[in-house]
């Protein structure tokens, strides 16, 4: 049984809600095999922020330097040192929507064929918005200029092929991270650690992997509030070539594998940290690996538009087709970039 034009919208957004299970089809709307920025920040690092349009952290780059060896009935000295840096980053907005006509045939043919007809619609829209994610959280705005894009992990943990705490502002950043400038000596520490590798060896990527996970590993002698973002929690990312290198280097290491000719595929594990395959880091010939800390990295979302949906509403100028939109506002945080670390090969 068909419906009215009136009732058309209002089974559209109840569809739309429940998603009700109906109507299976085969899905190749994306040559990804997984969203790994996507399943690992959106939707299990986020951080709400609330109130102002930039959101805000202090960072204290340096003590007072005011301690000192003192003898009997010494005039006191004194040390007057601004020690805290503001750091600041604006959300940035994205929209996604898909549109129907009162009149497509599936209306008239009622229930399932609804169900079916604005399931792949809002399935459609979803892949693109998980899509256009995955892209901008593993890349950054080509500089400062663009006010649009996301930065994204790339423009907090940068490159350097010296190795140590030397990643500093991303290219195209001159401001810095977070409007934090690390190229002034005062804000020297606000960088990530960063290194090259040569092959994948136990005395080379290996080695430096220890190295970054041992000095990553900061502790305050004071205990005081920090603008850390989440939970603790470590992840470790790299593309297929760089992992199966790695599970055939830990194969290596291991004298009884029985009879499964991929018996480490899965398995390849640092620190107790298991390594993440990301099907989008397939393209760079650098075979970069992360280490990332998510206690201070996370995806910020502004409160009340973390997953926007609106009702349906009339296309101008065409009466009878019906538009709804998703909007997110949000923006990649890394309130301490000491804490990751990026290794790429040379």
């Amino acid at each position: 049984m068909g419906l009215s034009f009136s009732q058309i919208d209002d089974a559209v957004l109840l569809t739309q809600n429940t998603l009700v299970k109906r109507g299976a089809f085969v899905d190749m709307q994306t040559d990804l095999t997984d969203h790994v920025a996507v399943r690992e920040m959106w939707k299990g690092k986020k951080k709400k922020f609330t109130g102002g349009e930039n959101w805000e952290f202090e960072v204290q780059m340096d003590h007072n330097h005011s301690t000192r060896s003192v003898g009997l009935y010494e005039t006191d000295g004194s040390s007057i040192n601004d020690t805290m840096v503001k750091g600041e980053v604006a959300p940035r907005h994205i929209n996604a929507h898909y549109l129907y006509d009162q009149r497509e045939k599936a209306f008239q043919r009622g229930g399932t064929a609804i169900v079916d007809l604005i399931k792949t619609k809002y399935v459609a829209m979803m892949v693109s918005f998980y899509e256009f994610l995955e892209d901008a959280l593993w890349n950054k705005p080509d500089d400062s200029s663009d006010l649009k894009t996301p930065y994204g992990i790339p423009y907090w943990v940068t490159r350097n092929a010296t190795k140590g705490f030397n990643g500093g502002n991303a290219v195209g950043f001159t401001g810095g991270k977070g409007g934090i400038d690390a190229s002034v000596p005062a804000n020297a520490r606000f960088k990530n650690y960063s290194g090259t590798y040569a092959a994948v060896a136990s005395n080379d990527i290996i080695l430096t992997m220890r190295e970054a996970h041992r000095k990553s590993k900061f502790r305050s002698p004071v205990s005081h509030a920090t603008p850390d973002l989440g939970g603790m929690s470590n992840g470790i990312y790299c593309n297929n070539d760089l992992i199966s290198s790695l599970e055939t280097l830990l194969e290596a290491q291991n004298m009884n594998l029985g009879n499964d000719l991929a018996s480490k595929d899965g398995k390849t594990m640092f620190k107790s940290t298991p390594l993440t395959y990301v099907p989008f880091l397939d393209d760079d010939d650098t075979d970069p690996l992360y280490m990332l800390d998510w206690k201070w990295l996370a995806v910020g979302v502004m409160a009340g538009w973390e997953n926007n949906m609106t009702a349906p509403y009339m296309v101008p100028g065409k009466h009878l087709v019906r538009r709804i939109d998703l909007d997110a506002s949000l923006n990649v945080v890394c309130t301490d970039p000491r804490r990751q670390t990026i290794l790429y090969k040379v």
